[in-house]
């Protein structure tokens, strides 16, 4: 088995910060040790940016092979390995199922570093099936983006279950600059403008914002 020694990953469910997004309250892991595999564009495709289920075979393979130092101890990731394609690297945490459900990228140096090593190593045929595609968004959209868009609609969709159609019709009046009595076009306008990523987003977070802070100051009144 080929290893890669002393990088740091920060491991996330469902989400793919770049090194440079990484903030003080994310907990990254030190890595001593862990398994390295280059495989094929499409494999490094489907392991990136989908949920993927391994074999228990492969999932023996890697069984405590990544070593992780803490300040009194070193401990062991239980399924954990890094996969290589010749442009880019990830690493995966799986569950005792074979479920990939933690990955993270690596800083740039050292996913430069890696892709070197990988580059001298023969491809792996990996078995594994797809359970859901594009659980990560590989379009480029930044950590912020992406907590905005889910802060976003988050506070729509309470407002659209608890009926708060003055609400709605007040955001969809300050976004458009025009009044709109049909509650679920209104709801559907809004939710489009998160979805699509489009550039009203922002206005839409900083009313939104607006609104809670004034609750917040009713509250304390």
């Amino acid at each position: 088995m080929n290893y890669i020694y002393d990088i740091t990953i920060n491991l996330n469910k469902n989400s793919l910060y770049e090194f440079y997004e990484w903030r003080e309250e994310d907990v990254p892991e030190f890595i001593l040790k862990i398994p390295l595999y280059r495989v094929d564009k499409d494999t490094f495709f489907d392991l990136k940016y989908n949920n993927v289920i391994v074999t228990k075979d492969f999932l023996l393979k890697i069984f405590d092979k990544t070593e992780v130092y803490t300040p009194n101890a070193i401990n062991l990731i239980r399924y954990c390995a890094l996969f290589s394609y010749d442009e880019s690297v990830v690493a995966i945490e799986f569950d005792s199922d074979g479920n990939s459900y933690m990955k993270s990228n690596l800083s740039i140096e050292e996913e430069i570093e890696v892709i070197e090593c990988a580059r001298l190593l023969k491809y792996t045929i990996l078995d594994y099936k797809i359970k859901s595609k594009n659980v990560i968004e590989y379009k480029f959209i930044t950590r912020k983006e992406l907590e905005n868009k889910d802060f976003a609609l988050d506070k729509i969709n309470k407002m659209y279950k608890n009926n708060e159609i003055m609400k709605l019709k007040y955001i969809f009046f300050e976004i458009y600059n025009e009044k709109l009595d049909d509650f679920e076009k209104i709801y559907s306008k809004l939710i489009n403008i998160i979805n699509c990523n489009d550039s009203k987003l922002d206005k839409l977070n900083e009313i939104l914002l607006l609104m809670d802070n004034k609750k917040i100051m009713s509250n304390n009144s």
